[in-house]
């Protein structure tokens, strides 16, 4: 047929009028809904008995799958939003959650004054971290990091030069690479994030101290890109990215996982489904080591997947640009503090997470919004959490090179058992509590060396936990009374009468010594606070916990066990102080508010009275003696 002008008239404005109705039917809403003419769709992890029933039952809910998760039993799918509540229904489906939003855990990016090239093979900046925690002390025993791999959950990892250059100069490749955002090929950074902690863990290049850059220099890498490039991501892709690393960590011997990554806490740990892949990553052997998050100073803002009581989780610490004087560090102030809304105690160290120098390409998006910040070369100045959990990630790599056959456990053990713990200079005090700084400033040397026996986690089941048959609450609480944190049964005799009790805020802790943090035992779970069926069992669904010691009741410490983010937990927040408003730690009333109780706090420590004085004095035990051990400031219990 012959065109004509009216013709063409005719036939563009029905094009454009399909155009527009095919928009009006697809309308994006919130929290990954999608608005149609005659439904909205949500993107949510259905989880059931096994994944092909599960699969069978979105189907019959008309949703449409977009990943399977077999590690957690479940599948992401999008599904009609006036199915959910029918398919939460069925028999054999466990739970139905949001695909909720994971992200980078960065506070900030620091500016700090240019390093200049003074030798002619030891010419990248600086790097301090490293001497900060004693590993410039165990490269001096050979240890460093060899035979280990960390795989780098992240915004991707980049090849950059000193990424890929070994100890000798050679080129070492990132051994396995994962893309889970854009399936690219090779290995990426859009952000500029995954390279940064990379570079933390593993760089091998020299700066112009001649000592490493990354604390575990011989440490191989294994990326896996899980976050975008504005360094955002969902629950799917990270737990995908878990996924894999489980099923391949026995091909790349993948040894330890770093997640500088957080989400918003919305239900307990054991519900949480990104939690419950890392779970199972730590049951299968990787040891898992988790930034906090940067919601500080506040109690109960550790995130997502911090606050699950297994890991290791880690706050920041800053040298105040003072690496060789310890007098005037300081936890920072956004370093997220405890407890978890489980009531444990966290972070378990801290380590060094402000004005970190490291590995970063000028032309990622952190980069190019940052060019301040850019240090000599493709080496950038961040802080966060981030920073820190990368830095213990190389501490673990330098445990297990030099012990292979640790479990995840006493891997742990060790990190927190050779901590020092934070005292005033005079020895008179503890500035930080146990939920601020965990056992302390995490300590390389005598983490690889010191003789250490023993598991972090006692009284915890972790295979039972995952099972859904006993989940557990941390032993502290908030004391109405008085106002303070403090810990239940044994352990707040410890605590509360040596130590002292904690009221939120940014003061010292009130007690007067710091000797023994813990029992010979150093397990902070089971008894009371285990959950193990009957009155103290969730319900699923929509249901709240039934009540029992320990357990929410209803109310205001109901969790809703689905969409919403979750209001509280503990039934001492209704005494007058008004209750939590869900989010990342919001207290609503008068003081602020902490508990915890740590699955697993790891042994007693007396502090040698030499350690007192050397760090009265404004020097750390490292640079007053570089030749010798650390432990010679830490012994065994006295009587």
């Amino acid at each position: 047929m012959k065109s004509t002008p009216n013709t063409f008239r005719r036939v563009t404005n029905l094009v454009i009028l399909a155009v527009l109705l095919v928009g009006m039917l697809l309308v994006p809403a919130s929290n990954g809904v999608v608005a149609t003419s005659k439904t909205a769709m949500q993107s949510v992890i259905v989880q059931g008995t096994n994944v092909e029933q599960v699969t069978q039952l979105v189907a019959k809910h008309n949703g449409q799958i977009t990943s399977t998760l077999s590690i957690i039993k479940g599948v992401v799918a999008n599904v009609p939003v006036d199915q959910l509540a029918a398919l939460r229904a069925e028999n054999g489906i466990t739970q139905v959650t949001p695909n909720a939003k994971a992200e980078v855990t960065d506070y900030g990016i620091e500016a700090q004054a240019k390093d200049s090239p003074n030798k002619k093979d030891c010419k990248n900046p600086n790097t301090d971290y490293p001497n900060n925690v004693g590993a410039n002390l165990v490269w001096d025993k050979n240890v460093i990091g060899q035979g280990v791999t960390v795989a780098v959950l992240d915004t991707g990892v980049a090849e950059h030069a000193n990424l890929i250059k070994d100890l000798d100069g050679s080129r070492r490749d990132i051994i396995a690479w994962k893309d889970f955002i854009a399936n690219k090929r090779n290995p990426v950074d859009p952000n500029g994030h995954g390279t940064h902690v990379a570079g933390i863990i593993a760089n091998a290049a020299k700066g112009t101290d001649c000592d490493y850059e990354g604390v575990a220099p011989a440490t191989r890498l294994v990326a896996v890109r899980v976050l975008d490039e504005t360094g955002s991501g969902t629950y799917e892709s990270v737990i995908q990215g878990i996924q894999w690393v489980v099923d391949h960590k026995d091909r790349y011997n993948i040894k330890v996982i770093n997640l500088s990554l957080h989400a918003i806490v919305q239900s307990p740990y054991w519900a949480d489904p990104l939690n419950q892949a890392v779970m199972q990553a730590w049951a299968h052997g990787i040891t898992v080591v988790v930034a906090a998050g940067n919601e500080g100073p506040g109690p109960l803002t550790v995130s997502v997947p911090g606050n699950v009581p297994y890991v290791i989780t880690v706050g920041a610490f800053t040298d105040n640009y003072t690496p060789n004087d310890w007098s005037d560090d300081y936890i920072t102030p956004f370093s997220a503090s405890g407890p978890t809304l489980d009531n444990f105690v966290k972070p378990d160290v801290v380590a060094p997470g402000a004005h970190i120098v490291s590995t970063m390409m000028s032309d990622s998006y952190i980069a190019k919004n940052h060019q301040a910040n850019k240090i000599l070369g493709n080496y950038f100045s961040m802080a966060g959490t981030s920073q820190s959990a990368a830095v213990v990630s190389g501490v673990v790599s330098l445990v297990l090179s030099r012990n292979r056959n640790l479990t995840p456990d006493q891997v742990k053990y060790r990190i927190m058992f050779t901590a020092l713990p934070w005292i005033n200079a005079d020895g008179s005090d503890v500035p930080y509590s146990i939920w601020q700084q965990g056992t302390g400033r995490v300590n390389a040397f005598d983490a690889v060396f010191k003789k250490v026996n023993g598991e972090a986690n006692k009284g915890l089941d972790i295979q039972a936990d995952i099972n859904g048959t006993t989940h557990y609450e941390g032993y502290s609480y908030f004391d109405t009374t008085t106002g303070l944190f403090r810990l239940k049964n044994e352990y707040g005799d410890i605590l509360n009468t040596g130590l002292g009790a904690w009221s939120g805020g940014l003061g010292a802790w009130s007690g007067s010594h710091y000797g023994s943090w813990a029992d010979g035992l150093g397990a902070w779970s089971g008894g009371l606070g285990a959950w193990s069926g009957g009155l103290g069992a969730w319900s699923g669904g929509l249901g709240a916990w039934s009540g029992g010691l320990g357990a929410w009741s209803g109310g205001l410490g109901a969790w809703s066990g689905g969409l919403g983010a979750w209001s509280g937990g503990y039934t001492t927040w209704v005494d007058g102080l008004g209750a939590w408003s869900g989010g990342l730690g919001a207290w609503s009333g008068g003081l602020g508010a902490w508990s915890g109780g740590l699955g697993a706090w790891s042994g007693s420590l007396y502090i040698d009275p030499a350690y007192v004085s050397t760090f009265a004095s404004g020097a750390s035990p490292s640079s007053s003696n570089t030749s010798t051990s650390l432990s010679q400031w830490i012994e065994e219990p006295k009587p």
